[in-house]
């Protein structure tokens, strides 16, 4: 006959397995451990939300003293017209003047030429429409945090976010630098979407990696840099570039996929894909912990 008067603890409960101070701190200096592929995946970056007082939510986020990125988040707001059972998002991602934008010289080379051409100044000098990178950077943006996000719960409303990307690293001009600053504008845009209370389903976060063509998988900034160093005879485009953002929780779910270079003809096999996609769920990870750790250490 079990005891009313205490409250018993749960069954099958097991005991954890705590090591002793002798375990722990040993006598013999410790050895270094070696340098594997995760040691140096993210640099240290600076993260702060709620700066912005107009928008309803905010996230401030520097990278390694050189990559600024702003995001502000308007809304849920009401709109106008016929009854929509959702609501919409709408994403602008804009670099300052000053910024030089990556790949630039690739991808916005016939943007003047284009009949869809967005890219226009007005009488001051100053650009009021988005580049080609820009409109990639918030087409993928907008993908990534759809799923993400319940429409559901605000019907006939609109959620409109805006990036401001204010430094990047001089250092990182190739098809790397295109993705790392992809992957951070992920994180501070989920960020930001959490600053301003909307319901979501998960957090989204991203890795970048490259594989080169002996098999090898590079993770980590400046990708274009590490590779010309180790071989100065291969062609940065031999590789492959991989951005994969996730949503951990939920089973580690792929919401966006963006891939670049490789000089083969005949694609990726199924077990290069495999690999990429799980070194960049191991970064994504890595990258969630530090999002996990900085918004309990904010609501305290």
């Amino acid at each position: 006959m079990s005891d009313r008067r205490r409250i018993t603890g749960p069954v099958n409960t097991l005991a954890p397995n705590i090591p002793s101070l002798s375990d722990t701190f040993s006598s013999s200096p410790s050895q270094p451990e070696p340098a594997t592929a995760s040691s140096n995946q993210v640099p240290p970056f600076f993260l702060k939300h709620g700066l912005i007082t107009n928008s309803n939510g905010s996230a401030y986020l520097e990278i390694d003293n050189t990559t600024i990125i702003q995001v502000s988040v308007f809304g849920p707001r009401p709109i106008r017209g016929s009854f929509i059972d959702k609501a919409s998002i709408s994403v602008e991602t804009k670099f300052l003047p000053h910024v030089q934008q990556p790949q630039a010289d690739i991808f916005n080379f016939n943007n003047s030429s284009s009949n869809n051409n967005r890219d226009t100044f007005n009488a001051s000098g100053y650009r009021t429409g988005m580049t080609a990178i820009e409109h990639r950077f918030s087409s993928y943006l907008e993908t990534c945090l759809l799923p993400s996000i319940l429409l559901s719960k605000y019907p006939k409303s609109t959620i409109d976010l805006q990036v401001s990307i204010i430094s990047t690293d001089p250092n990182c001009k190739g098809l790397s630098g295109m993705l790392w600053l992809m992957q951070w504008i992920v994180v501070a845009s989920s960020l930001a979407i959490i600053d301003a209370g909307i319901e979501i389903r998960d957090m989204v976060s991203s890795g970048v990696v490259k594989l080169m063509p002996n098999g090898d998988v590079q993770i980590g900034q400046d990708l274009d840099k590490k590779s010309s160093k180790e071989d100065d005879d291969d062609d940065d485009d031999d590789g492959v570039y991989a951005l994969v953002s996730f949503m951990n929780l939920k089973n580690d779910e792929i919401v966006g996929c963006w891939y670049e270079g490789g000089g083969k003809d005949d694609g990726l096999s199924t077990t290069d894909m495999e690999k990429l996609i799980d070194e960049c769920c191991k970064m994504s990870k890595l990258i969630r912990a530090n999002l996990n750790s900085y918004l309990l250490n904010s609501m305290n």
